[in-house]
């Protein structure tokens, strides 16, 4: 029985452990105070046992240089990005992940919508500056009052070839099975799988749904219905977009801004002028 490494905690001069957060197999992420800043936030340290892996070494320190060199209202901020040992350190968020604030109840139409506006509009920045995500999930969306933040850009990488089976499992498009073709097109894959689970509470494909990655063309180990599951209540036209955004072949999902303006049909007017206290109308 191989006994379970205990994490070390032993974060970069400046940085004070609070609470480890999370345990995996490449980084120990924590809860940390940041002794210059006088505030809190997110310490993602790679494991020592792992220090020796120059292409893991890469992947840290290229998240790291994402997160602090990209700024978006709905992208988590990187503070600092350390080399030695490679340490990547982000703003605390408030709120919780969609997948906690849709465990026990769906999101309706209307907030479901203002959510893939709000992601489509980050991951249209990231396409701009020739970036994918590629590990869009319930998981590494936070949300707080309204307002969505992706996080998580260990697996962000160039369109074109990437590493095989890189994602989640469950939610991971069929060309990154096999690695080759990623696109924006795989982007819209994680938003329409984000969005089903959003509104259906499940994953279209199962949660643990795999890809067969060793033919010409990978396939389900369990087949796609054609809409859906769990989009009852859904406009045709919804389950129709969103059946289109996982569609397995790519060159068949729509584009991020069509995504994006049939979305912004669906989402809550704004509150009229009159509407709004006096305060926040003259910032008073």
């Amino acid at each position: 029985m191989t006994r379970r490494r205990q994490p070390t905690g032993d974060l970069p001069a400046g940085y004070r452990p609070l609470t480890l957060l999370a345990d995996g197999r490449r980084l120990e992420t924590w809860d940390a105070w940041d002794e210059a800043r006088g505030t809190r936030c997110v310490v993602k340290l790679l494991r020592a046992d792992r220090r020796d892996d120059p292409r893991v070494r890469q992947a840290v320190l290229l998240e790291g240089h994402l997160a602090t060199s990209l700024a978006h209202p709905h992208l988590v901020r990187g503070y600092d990005v350390l080399d030695d040992p490679p340490t990547v350190v982000l703003e605390t968020l408030r709120g919780a992940t969609l997948s906690a604030l849709v465990e026990h109840e769906p999101l309706g139409l209307a907030d479901a919508a203002e959510l893939g506006c709000q992601l489509a509009s980050v991951l249209g920045y990231l396409h701009r500056h020739d970036w994918l995500h590629l590990d869009l999930k319930p998981d590494n969306v936070v949300v707080d009052h309204g307002k969505a933040v992706l996080i998580d850009l260990s697996l962000a990488g160039r369109p074109g070839s990437g590493r095989p089976g890189a994602g989640t499992r469950g939610y991971l498009a069929p060309e990154q099975a096999t690695g080759r073709g990623l696109s924006a097109a795989t982007d819209v894959w994680g938003l329409g799988m984000t969005l089903i689970d959003a509104l259906a509470r499940t994953a279209p494909y199962g949660d643990e749904a795999t890809w067969e990655s060793r033919r010409r063309w990978p396939l389900l180990h369990r087949r796609m219905p054609l809409v859906p599951e769990g989009l009852d209540e859904v406009p045709d036209e919804v389950r129709d977009l969103l059946a289109a955004c996982v569609s397995l072949d790519p060159a068949a999902r729509p584009l991020l801004e069509q995504v994006r303006s049939a979305l912004e049909l669906l989402r809550s007017p704004p509150a009229a002028v009159d509407d709004v206290p006096a305060s926040l109308a003259t910032g008073r």
